[in-house]
Parts: structure tokens; C-alpha cells; sequence
């Protein structure tokens, strides 16, 4: 019976994450599966911050979707990037 109250004592000595703390990156964001993608995680009340990542041969820029998520009335702040094909990662 021991093991089991020490658990329940370390998982409650944990703070929760104040709502709208974390920040979120979704690579491929500007695609088909992406952007409902993006807009769902746009509208959570837990995402503080939105990064739309996609190359640069999308059909839609980054930079179109995440100014289109930005008219949302969230709190949540949307930037989107952009990386050439080809190109090394940073």
C-alpha cells in the first residue's frame, strides 16, 4: 500500500501548465492534412503559441495560413515559416 500512496503524492506535487502556456509547431502545416491541423490546435484553450512550419513548394504559403489563423478571436498568437527544399535544417 505504500508504493502506491508515494505515486499519488509525487503526481500531485506537480503544478499544472496555466491554460494557453504551451507553444506548438506544426511541420507540414500548410497541407491538406495540415491546415485542419493547425486550425484545431489554434482553437484549443491550452496552445498560447502557434508555428506553422511547411517548405517552401506548398501549394498555400505558411505565412497564408497563419495569417488566416490570426483572425481568430483566441488568444493564441500564429506565425508562420518557411524552409527551401534541399536546404539543412538549422
Amino acid at each position: 500500500a505504500e508504493p502506491k500512496a508515494k505515486a499519488k503524492a509525487k503526481a500531485k506535487a506537480k503544478e499544472p501548465k496555466p491554460a494557453g502556456s504551451f507553444k506548438v509547431c506544426v511541420c507540414g502545416g500548410a497541407g491538406g492534412i495540415g491546415q485542419p491541423l493547425s486550425l484545431l490546435m489554434a482553437m484549443d484553450p491550452n496552445v498560447g503559441e502557434l508555428c506553422i512550419f511547411d517548405l517552401n513548394v506548398a501549394m498555400v504559403p505558411p505565412a497564408g495560413v497563419a495569417a488566416d489563423l490570426g483572425h481568430l478571436e483566441r488568444k493564441c498568437s500564429v506565425k508562420g515559416y518557411v524552409m527551401e527544399v534541399g536546404k539543412n535544417p538549422i
